[in-house]
């Protein structure tokens, strides 16, 4: 009996150990199919997430050129709006330069259509050359015989200067006298350009309002005063001249230059 129990026994552990055997054949088996899945699982996963980059890749660059086109849209609508504004302003700038150079014209007709303006224009442009022909005709004879002048009981008496004065004298009066006819034709070529660089809207209206003034009360300033309505311009420019320079300093040291060119420009 007990060897019967322990052939058995011996039987029953080489069955035990063929099971075993199968069972961990069959889990090496399994092991082996759940690493197969576990790549193709791996690889399925790879390839998915491959797909969706590829997709949101995709996606990313059609919202991107959509929103190319529609920045672009936007800049060309920009732009078109920008162009359409320059014309209108050009258009707008155009008619007030025409309307401005027609009531100008006007008033200019009007001001040499004035006999009181016409006569001081005639005595603007012939008193000048008579005065400076005068000068130059008694500095002629002074150079001659420089001199210098004394009154004696209400007469004037000319007494002549000694020849070594009266070359030196000759000498510096013309370096003098040339001196200040350039100094005033430089002065006035300053001013002139000064005028033509400081030109604006406000300078258009006090010309017209001057010459208007000029051609409604013409009459009665000459009646008021002996005045040449030509240099009565000229001193009015001059005068806006040194307000506008006054004013130039006055808003740049308080930085409002943009208000004054409000002012100038509209």
């Amino acid at each position: 009996m007990r060897n019967r129990g322990g052939l058995k026994s011996r039987k029953e552990q080489q069955k035990l150990a063929e099971e075993l055997a199968d069972t961990q054949n069959l889990l090496a088996d399994t092991k082996k199919l759940v690493n197969m899945s576990n790549v193709d699982a791996v690889k399925k996963a790879q390839a998915a997430q491959a797909a969706a980059e590829l997709k949101a890749k995709k996606d990313i660059a059609d919202y991107r050129d959509a929103a190319d086109s529609k920045v672009a849209e936007a800049v060309n609508e920009k732009s078109a709006a920008i162009r359409t504004a320059d014309i209108r302003v050009k258009m707008a700038k155009k008619k007030e330069k025409i309307a401005w150079g027609s009531l100008a014209s006007t008033l200019f007709c009007c001001l040499i259509a004035n006999p009181a303006f016409l006569n001081d224009v005639l005595d603007a442009l012939t008193l000048p050359f008579v005065w400076a022909w005068n000068g130059i005709n008694d500095y002629a004879y002074w150079l001659e015989i420089p001199y210098y002048s004394r009154y004696i009981e209400g007469i004037e008496q000319r007494y002549a200067y000694s020849t070594g004065m009266a070359w030196l004298l000759r000498i510096t009066s013309v370096f003098f006298y040339t001196a200040l006819a350039v100094g005033i034709c430089y002065g006035i070529w300053r001013i002139v350009q000064y005028y033509r660089e400081r030109w604006c809207s406000l300078s258009l209206k006090v010309l017209l309002v001057s010459i208007g003034a000029v051609i409604v009360f013409g009459e009665g300033i000459h009646s008021i005063m002996r005045v040449n309505l030509v240099a009565l311009l000229i001193i009015i420019q001059a005068t806006y001249l040194g307000v506008l320079i006054y004013l130039d300093g006055y808003f740049e040291t308080r930085n409002k230059n943009r208000d004054w060119e409000k002012i100038q420009y509209q």
